[in-house]
């Protein structure tokens, strides 16, 4: 009865060994990150900063191609004269999926409304695990 707990105990022992040394060698999935910074317009309303922000986050819900999706403006840009005031992080999957995120109908309306309001725009997109 003893060498029977003793043999269970090594197969479990072997098998708890074996399933975390899986989960650690296994890669993590990459991810593409699309990073867009936005600097509005002397006159923008604090209102219409607002929507847009509202709206840019609306499209993790419009656009499947969108993993995760965060952001919103920045806490002290009435400080930062001249730099963007706002940044949002959008997380996709594989560049087919960033490039459907930007031809979606949904992100070309967004674009649409939001680009009269901006006085520059910064994007960059890069690749993380």
């Amino acid at each position: 009865m003893k060498n029977n707990r003793f043999i269970i105990l090594i197969i479990l022992l072997i098998c708890l060994g074996t399933g975390f040394y899986l989960k650690a060698n296994t890669p993590k999935e990459k991810k593409l990150r699309h990073v867009v910074a936005f600097k509005f317009k002397p006159g923008t309303t604090t209102a219409q900063m607002q929507k847009a922000t509202v709206d840019f986050l609306n499209l993790k819900k419009l656009v499947p191609q969108i993993t995760e999706l965060e952001g919103g403006p920045d806490i002290s840009f009435e400080k930062k004269n001249g730099k963007f005031t706002h940044c949002f992080v959008v997380s996709v999957k594989s560049k087919a999926d960033l490039d459907a995120y930007g031809a979606h109908p949904n992100h070309k309306a967004f674009s649409r409304s939001v680009d009269p309001l901006l006085a520059e725009v910064m994007v960059v997109d890069y690749w993380t695990e």
